[in-house]
């Protein structure tokens, strides 16, 4: 993750940048392969969410298919979904793995309709129980 260059003189901002540390971004095939087995998953709209326990902390994967849109809308849509996470990190559970898989129509949403739709996340209770 590129950080903001601070002079050396000044302190850090810690509580912003140590919640934004805490998010593990998933990136191996093996470890999206291991949602295949996932027993719990949240649904909205436009979403999809497996879930895994995980003792780690939180990790977070994105999958969007070539079917929900273009590469330049999938792109931003993974860049708006990363954004979320990053701003809501303090809120994610810490004790499970999450793979946010995108269905048709995510492209097309506002960054607030993202918010709207991903906020199951910060709500649900039964992460709190894996």
């Amino acid at each position: 993750m590129v950080g903001k260059c601070l002079p050396a003189g000044e302190p850090k901002e810690e509580s912003a940048l140590a919640y934004n540390m805490m998010i593990r971004w998933i990136k191996a095939h093996r470890e999206y392969m291991e949602f295949t087995r996932a027993t719990h998953a949240l649904k909205s709209r436009n979403f999809y969410i497996p879930v895994l326990s995980d003792t780690d902390g939180p990790a977070l994967g994105i999958t969007i298919s070539k079917k929900v849109a273009n590469a330049v809308a999938r792109n931003r849509l993974k860049r708006r979904i990363r954004a979320w996470a990053r701003e809501h990190s303090y809120t994610l559970p810490t004790n499970c793995k999450m793979n946010i898989i995108a269905r048709q129509g995510a492209a097309e949403l506002s960054y607030s309709e993202l918010s709207d739709q991903l906020s199951i996340l910060e709500q649900c209770e039964l992460l709190s129980e894996l």
